[in-house]
């Protein structure tokens, strides 16, 4: 099967009321792929939001002590993997919530915002600080490796339209602001 078939078949990301099948299930004769149910954040504001708006207050060293804290105080969601950010090329987290795999019930997430998994997640990981976020709720293939290729896609189009040959500036030097 060709990589243009997979990727319709199975795309990079899904809205949330699409829910993928669950991961391996047979689809036209396919294995479902692992698809995670994640939001994006961009970096900065990820640690702003566990911050409840200050900046410095959380960072690196301490957002999953953050993030484990408000998931514990939490009751609606016992017995359910604690949620995880991973942090990616295109300079966003993906803040996840679950997979569409067991031990998760997937097939049980219709409502986004009554849904006590997903509002235990929100909070944990800061999102009800920025309501931006909500739109970017979405079922996104796993792992993502599709990322690193759309990061350099764009870098090449960010420098074509500045003019630049993509093959003569290097990625290193495309963010450098001296000769």
């Amino acid at each position: 099967m060709s990589t243009s078939q997979n990727e319709s078949r199975f795309p990079h990301s899904l809205p949330f009321e699409k829910r993928p099948a669950l991961s391996g299930e047979r689809v036209e004769g396919h294995a479902t792929p692992k698809y995670a149910l994640a939001w994006v954040c961009p970096y900065k504001e990820f640690y702003k939001n566990l911050g409840d708006g200050q900046a410095g207050k959380v960072d690196s060293r301490n957002f999953d002590v953050t993030v484990t804290k408000r998931w514990r105080a939490r009751a609606e969601h016992k017995n359910f993997p604690h949620p995880t950010a991973l942090y990616t090329p295109d300079g966003n987290f993906y803040l996840i919530v679950m997979f569409n795999k067991p031990p998760y019930k997937h097939t049980e997430c219709a409502d986004r915002v009554n849904n006590p998994v997903i509002e235990s997640a929100r909070v944990a990981m800061g999102v009800n600080a920025d309501p931006t976020l909500e739109s970017t709720l979405m079922w996104y293939r796993w792992p993502l490796t599709w990322i690193g290729p759309q990061v350099e896609t764009y870098r090449r189009k960010v420098l074509v339209e500045a003019g630049l040959d993509p093959d003569e500036v290097g990625a290193e030097d495309s963010d450098s602001d001296s000769d």
